[in-house]
């Protein structure tokens, strides 16, 4: 996939709902996914792809389903895994890990959650990791990291718990390279860390881990000493184009207003993060969002950052060309941002853009870069959960812009909704189609094929969407949709799509 060698990103939280209970745990194995044996053998090159959980050469994508009821307990949360093949996704070839062997003295739960992959024990398989829920511990619902081990049958079957990931975490984390030595690095974000003299840190938990769920070490980094901070979300790349994957952190004060705060960017070394500041606009005002991805648009060496700013009409926007919600694309440089481009907001007002920017839509959310065209420039997806068409409050869009060598243009943008000519399924009202979005190249041809997730979609039961990929960008022909039932499992309120790994 297009300029994710270094990264793994964010990401959103899911307002999970009540969900009724149902029995019955679901697994229904690609083959047999018993856990292979660690190895710390080399890796060969043509294995490295960040997604590919068996090693066949093309990329899987991973779907959560953190609201699944299981065997009476309500959000256990379920996985299910669509393996590539030269002929792309499909339903046939699926895993669905539902975690049967999990505590129940302790309620693991939301499994499924902010779902993100890399090959953490560096054997040449993707490995999955997911965000789990835990409650209480120490008056705090506990949030810690799960891992499915890749190998040459699929994914385990059952996830070990990442040691040293705080009790309290926020559970925004990305995987990536941020200390240079070519192991993949866990950095989470954790709040207080249960005590009151390091409030508002993080932690990278370096590589490579062992099949236990041990890394080599542990370091803390701080946004800004002294001060209480939290992660909204966080996202990794190449800004300054020395090899090494930086941070983009999205993220508050702790006892900021929605609308303030900003996103940081800190620039990976073997020492450990140097903190550039908060971003800004060509104006000089605070740039901030809800989601945070990066890539290199423009293929000259420096990844942008692309801020979503979905949550619009706070009194912090006053000015900015964010109605709607929209995007902010910051480019890279050798010191971290350039000095010789500015920064540039993106919306639905913006010549190019497919429809009007309306309060609430959404502009901003569910950010994925891939390329999309094969035209070697990544591009840009973001859902609008929220627009409205056709009299349908919230029934909800996808946007694709396209990347160059002049970075994100508007030329070609391309929209999709329910309604959209040969896309499965007929729009309605708070669908909120786009909530999550991933690309993902699963035939291996050299273009990101477009996955749309919905978990709002049939009262809060889910569903996906999988469209193929073309010399012309993203087309609709051919785009097919599934939800829980379709992989074997409870379908009331299981928010089926709400991640996606990729």
């Amino acid at each position: 996939m297009a300029s994710r060698s270094l990264l793994r990103r964010r990401r959103r939280l899911v307002l999970a709902t009540g969900v009724a209970l149902v029995s019955g745990a679901v697994l229904v194995p690609v083959v047999n996914a018993a856990t292979p044996a660690a190895t710390t053998a080399t890796i060969p090159s043509t294995k490295r792809l960040h997604d590919d959980f068996n090693g066949d050469g093309y990329p899987d994508l991973a779907i959560g389903a953190p609201g699944t009821t299981l065997n009476g307990q309500a959000k256990a949360g379920a996985v299910s895994v669509l393996y590539g093949s030269s002929s792309g996704l499909s339903t046939s070839r699926k895993q669905v890990l539902t975690w049967s062997s999990r505590s129940t003295a302790q309620p693991q739960t939301r499994y499924g959650s902010d779902l993100q992959s890399g090959d953490l024990d560096r054997d040449g398989y993707a490995d999955l990791l997911s965000l789990v829920y835990m409650s209480p511990i120490s008056g705090y619902e506990g949030r810690f990291l799960a891992v499915n081990w890749g190998g040459p049958k699929g994914l385990s079957s059952t996830p070990t718990l990442l040691r040293n990931v705080p009790a309290n975490s926020r559970g925004t984390f990305v995987v990536a390279d941020v200390d240079g030595d070519r192991n993949p690095d866990v950095a989470a974000w954790g709040d207080d860390y249960g005590d009151e003299t390091t409030p508002g840190d993080g932690s990278v938990l370096h590589g490579p881990f062992q099949r236990d769920g041990d890394s080599s070490k542990t370091t803390r980094f701080t946004l800004f000493p002294g001060e209480e901070w939290y992660a909204l979300a966080m996202a990794a790349g190449d800004v300054t184009g020395d090899g090494i994957a930086d941070l983009a952190v999205s993220a508050r004060q702790q006892d900021g207003e929605i609308g303030t705060g900003g996103v940081a960017l800190l620039v990976g070394g073997p020492s450990g993060f140097t903190n550039k500041g908060l971003l800004k606009d060509a104006q000089g005002r605070l740039i901030r969002g809800d989601d945070v991805e990066i890539g290199d648009l423009d293929k000259d060496g420096h990844a942008e950052i692309v801020v979503g700013h979905s949550v619009d009409g706070t009194d912090y926007d006053v000015g900015l060309p964010v109605k709607g919600g929209a995007i902010a694309v910051v480019h890279g440089g050798p010191d971290g941002v350039s000095t010789t481009r500015r920064p540039v907001w993106i919306n639905q007002d913006t010549v190019g853009v497919p429809g009007v920017g309306e309060w609430r839509d959404g502009m901003g959310s569910g950010l994925s870069i891939g390329d999309t065209d094969g035209d070697g420039y990544p591009d840009v997806v973001t859902g609008l959960p929220g627009e409205d068409f056709d009299g349908l409050t919230d029934a909800g869009t996808v946007l694709v812009l396209r990347g160059s060598a002049n970075g994100l243009t508007t030329a070609g943008a391309k929209s999709f909704s329910q309604n959209t000519a040969g896309v499965p399924g007929t729009a309605e009202k708070l669908d909120r189609f786009g909530g999550d979005t991933a690309l993902v190249d699963a035939n291996g041809d050299k273009k990101d094929g477009l996955v749309v997730g919905d978990w709002a979609e049939n009262a809060n039961n889910g569903a996906a969407w999988v469209f193929s990929a073309s010399s012309s960008g993203i087309t609709a022909s051919g785009s097919f949709s599934f939800g829980p039932s379709t992989m074997g499992l409870p379908a009331t309120g299981a928010l089926f799509g709400a991640s996606l790994a990729d």
